[in-house]
């Protein structure tokens, strides 16, 4: 099976379902208590509106639900964010304002007040996540070490409100899972080592019972396709930027 194509990303989401992940969005995760195998499902959209839309019909035909942040103003295309909450999935905000003002934080939170605020026009905002920008010096979640997101009203931040020790993160950046060669700030602190060859290989472990209870999955929507000229567009445009973060990460 080729893999980082839809055909493949249902396939993993049947065998979560198959042994018993109840698959949930991020502020569902925030917001409840889960006992029993939970999957919060996250869509990270940097760039391909479309795709993301392609990728929220899947798993709405699929009865999943999952979380999907929005860049401003890269792909803040109110008519495709509607339609994904409308597909009753959760819209998060995909800040980056600490690395779009170069590290000033006065200026930095007021421009997350006004990109929310801009969300906010359009749908319901609950929970927000910081874009990696690889290529910037500024990490955008250190913001919060001067400001507290619960003044927005923001239930959590996706990578600040999970203890990782208890929830295994598994990632997509760089074309691979959990993959740190090409992965400049995706990733987080835990006690957890997992890294997988493919998708095929995150599918036997799950059907092994060889993953922990609790999973959070990173899924890029730019990332999959069935169409092969755009597969192979992203597979050999990932293949550069992931020179680029190598030199960046033993700069």
């Amino acid at each position: 099976m080729l893999d980082f194509t839809l055909k493949t990303l249902a396939a993993l989401y049947q065998s979560l379902l198959k042994n018993n992940y109840t698959i949930v969005n991020m502020a569902d995760f925030l917001q409840k208590k889960y006992h029993h195998k939970v999957c919060v499902l996250r869509h990270d959209v940097d760039r391909n509106i479309k795709n993301a839309v392609q990728l929220a019909v899947l798993e709405k035909n699929m009865n999943i639900t999952a979380s999907y942040y929005f860049r401003y103003p890269y792909t803040f295309d109110e008519r495709s964010i509607k339609k994904v909450r409308d597909l009753q999935h959760e819209i998060g905000y995909h800040y980056e304002v600490l690395a779009k003002t170069s590290g000033i934080y006065e200026k930095a939170i007021a421009l997350f007040k006004k990109e929310l605020e801009a969300f906010r026009g359009i749908v319901d905002i609950k929970t927000i996540c910081a874009h990696g920008s690889p290529l910037a010096r500024w990490d955008n979640r250190k913001l919060w070490n001067r400001y507290n997101f619960h003044d927005f009203e923001i239930i959590g931040e996706a990578y600040l409100s999970v203890d990782f020790n208890e929830v295994l993160y598994i990632s997509d950046t760089g074309r691979s899972w959990n993959n740190d060669a090409g992965n400049v700030r995706d990733r987080v602190k835990t006690q957890f080592a997992y890294s997988f060859d493919d998708t095929q290989a995150i599918i036997t472990a799950i059907a092994n019972s060889a993953l922990p209870p609790k999973l959070i999955f990173n899924i890029h929507p730019n990332r999959w396709n069935d169409n092969l000229f755009l597969w192979t567009t992203e597979l050999l445009g990932q293949n550069i930027k992931n020179v680029f973060k190598r030199m960046i990460l033993h700069a």
